[in-house]
């Protein structure tokens, strides 16, 4: 154990052994033992960022807790100990959409600094490392020890450093006769980056390609399995919980369950492990894992969306919770405006985004209508108060005493005011980026046509439109469309056989699409390599997400919408939305759920035959015995085949909890579908309207979404056309 000195920041050298220590005992006396118990006293439920947020500050604050003694810690309380922030890339992109400069200022990190940037000596300060556990990273910190850069140093991993890279560290640290200065060494197991109380990514680009590219060797596929591994693992021990694991069967989803069913095994035999804490016993008291190839349904992946984070994610290009608009001609088109301007859209401090992140467009139009009408009546109250109180005051009337608490009043609210000021012209700004854009590729016309091929009713004429060199959009823009259009035709010659002659799926007009392409500009390497695997692509996909039909009830609802919406769009950009939105109003009234979203819901709700596609994914329990591991409730088996007669027919109850996660990328559209399954209140799963929106959900199901990476569909389109032109050679 760290001595208390050490912890307030003391130079731990007064408490080290006078003999050089060895390498083994490096490892014994200095490795951090994990324990749940005392990661937070946070009792969200199933918010993963509030868990990661809480094991971050304790990982600031020295991980007081981490040290046996259960020691709590108040997060708002200012520390007492400053020191220094070292993290490498990787990290540094965990803890940016995390933690605020403001708030590790006020758990003592004066400076925050990148691994792999030259340092400047800071004697006589502890530094605190969050890093990688990679052999380059081992190198750079054996480095500074060697340069005396700082006093004290916690080492703390994102994931579990191998045992060789461990026994590295000690031998050099020893040989340089600076391994007293190494206080701790934690395993943190924080590897993935939340981005809301329910998603998280694990950061891991171009994952699809890696996992899809035939020339992949082996090596490679394996690290790539072995990283989605350790960061799904970090999931689960951040949430405390071991889970049941369901997945496709065959493929890279099926490679990782393997894997971390086996990991999370090992985990679960030490009595003071990752798991320690996690008493749960019965499947249904613990989180179901569904773990989802990307090509489950490459639709979702491509497809044009017509809600705002989905929208603000596709055009610009949101990352980590943060936007920029401007600082380059393309944007500066879109924005209107000179300069770069950044945002963060913050889940917990944005009320607005809160929300409305799931709403559409123009819903989204009138609300900031709506707020800025509501400010400016604040703002003219207040002006009215100010000069009936100077009013009051010339003429000594009676009403003074009361005018003047009213203007204290008055005063005192314009700060909250001002913020909300802010957060207006922040997303006013943002809406007149998206309609830019929206008017400019005629992206309402593009998710219109796709919605209509998904639902088995294109329109030929409409998709030659906008796919011709003349139509609107980007050649990234059609290529999207062409690849909704293959999959839609697809599944209409599975549902009618190959007897199906439409003109839409006929040869000829494959080659007209493709031949518009070519004129458009476009790289037909994307198209191509959809079609090749369109096989297994639409597999599982296709039937889920034919006959998605509208919610009964919301019509009369959204026809009150528009109204002042229209003058707003005329005020701001001297051209009504009604253009815009035109043939989106049918959609205001209905929602659709993707494949994965079905597929989840079908999985918690143990219901075999509800949603064929998912009979036979795999079963996977790391807490069952070796033997019954992958063996299914009975219920849930082939009723083709028999089984032994001591496993009860009943079918086993409802999963409460469920972490979706996607190999190969996801997006805020998928994100908000697998979100629609929690607090569903009408039978269907569908999203009622007392949804927790972005929140950790409180209803009938609670849901985590997660995926190797978030992708627009431009960057999607552009891992297909990398795996297409490899086909080609």
């Amino acid at each position: 154990a760290v001595s208390a000195p050490a912890l307030k920041g003391a130079s731990p050298r007064a408490s080290a052994p006078s003999l050089r220590p060895t390498p083994d005992s490096f490892v014994r006396g200095l490795c951090g033992v994990f324990n749940p118990n005392a990661r937070s006293t946070n009792t969200m439920s199933f918010s993963i960022r509030q868990k990661q947020h809480d094991a971050v500050v304790q990982m600031l604050n020295l991980n007081p807790g981490r040290l046996g003694g259960g020691l709590s810690l108040d997060e708002h309380a200012p520390t007492e100990v400053y020191k220094v922030l070292i993290m490498d890339k990787h990290c540094f992109a965990i803890i940016t959409p995390l933690v605020k400069v403001h708030e590790l200022r006020r758990h003592g990190v004066t400076l925050h600094l990148l691994l792999e940037n030259d340092r400047q000596p800071i004697p006589d300060v502890p530094a605190v490392y969050f890093v990688s556990p990679t052999a380059e990273n081992v190198q750079r910190i054996t480095s500074d020890l060697k340069k005396n850069l700082y006093d004290a140093h916690y080492l703390n991993f994102s994931s579990s450093l191998p045992r060789k890279l461990l026994e590295d560290l000690a031998v050099k640290s020893t040989e340089c006769g600076t391994s007293g200065k190494i206080t701790k060494v934690f395993d943190q197991y924080l590897d993935f980056v939340s981005l809301a109380p329910t998603l998280f990514s694990l950061g891991r680009p171009d994952s699809y390609v890696t996992l899809n590219d035939p020339s992949s060797s082996d090596q490679s596929v394996e690290g790539e399995i072995s990283q989605i591994t350790q960061g799904l693992l970090a999931v689960c021990a951040t949430l405390g919980k071991a889970p049941v694991i369901r997945c496709q069967k065959g493929g890279a989803a099926e490679a990782v369950a393997r894997a971390l069913e086996q990991t999370l095994r090992d985990h679960l035999k030490g009595k003071n492990g990752l798991f320690a804490g996690d008493a749960s016993g019965a499947t249904h008291d613990r989180p179901l894992l569904v773990l989802f190839d990307r090509a489950f349904d490459i639709p979702a992946a491509v497809k044009h969306d017509w809600k705002y984070a989905p929208l603000v994610h596709d055009i610009l290009k949101m990352k980590l919770n943060r936007v920029d608009i401007g600082g380059d001609a393309a944007a500066d088109r879109f924005a209107g405006a000179a300069g770069k301007k950044s945002y963060d859209l913050e889940p917990e401090h944005d009320s607005f985004w809160r929300n409305n992140f799931d709403s559409q467009f123009p819903v989204v139009a009138e609300a900031v209508e709506h707020a800025l009408g509501a400010y400016k009546k604040s703002m003219a109250e207040i002006t009215s108060a100010t000069r009936g109180e100077i009013g009051d005051a010339v003429g000594g009337g009676e009403s003074h005493g009361n005018d003047t608490r009213k203007l204290v009043t008055a005063v005192a609210s314009l700060p909250q005011l001002q913020e909300h000021k802010k957060t207006i012209d922040k997303h006013t700004n943002i809406a007149t980026a998206l309609l830019q854009a929206i008017k400019q590729r005629g992206l309402d016309e593009y998710h219109v046509v796709e919605e209509d091929l998904l639902a088995g009713k294109g329109d030929a004429a409409a998709i030659m439109g906008l796919l011709d060199a003349t139509g609107r959009g980007t050649p990234e823009d059609k290529l999207r469309l062409a690849i909704v259009r293959a999959c839609a035709s697809s599944r209409l010659r599975q549902q009618h056989g190959n007897d199906y002659e439409a003109e839409a799926t006929s040869e000829s007009e494959n080659e007209a699409v493709e031949g518009a392409l070519r004129a458009s500009g476009a790289d037909t390497a994307a198209l191509e390599f959809f079609q090749k695997t369109l096989s297994l692509s639409l597999g599982a996909g296709g039937g889920l997400n034919s006959g998605m039909g509208s919610h009964p009830g919301e019509e009369e609802e959204n026809e009150e919408q528009g109204g002042d919406l229209l003058d707003w769009a005329d005020r701001l950009y001297g051209q009504s939305i009604d253009a815009v939105a035109k043939g989106v109003q049918s959609l205001l009234r209905g929602d659709t759920r993707g494949a994965v979203a079905r597929a989840t819901r079908a999985l918690c709700l143990n219901q075999p035959g509800s949603v064929p596609e998912v009979d036979h994914f795999l079963w996977f329990d790391p807490k069952a015995a070796l033997a019954e591991r992958e063996r299914k409730p009975a219920s849930l088996r082939d009723p083709t085949q028999s089984y032994p007669s001591q496993h009860s027919s009943q079918t086993p109850p409802a999963f409460r909890k469920a972490i979706v996660f996607v190999v190969g990328g996801g997006n805020y559209g998928e994100y908000q579908e697998v979100l629609g399954l929690a607090n569903a209140g009408d039978g269907d799963g569908h999203q009622s309207a007392a949804t927790d929106r972005g929140g950790s959900g409180g209803g009938l199901l609670q849901v985590v979404y997660g995926a190797t990476e978030l992708v627009t569909g431009d960057e999607f389109v552009v891992q297909l056309g990398t795996l297409g032109r490899k086909l080609r050679r």
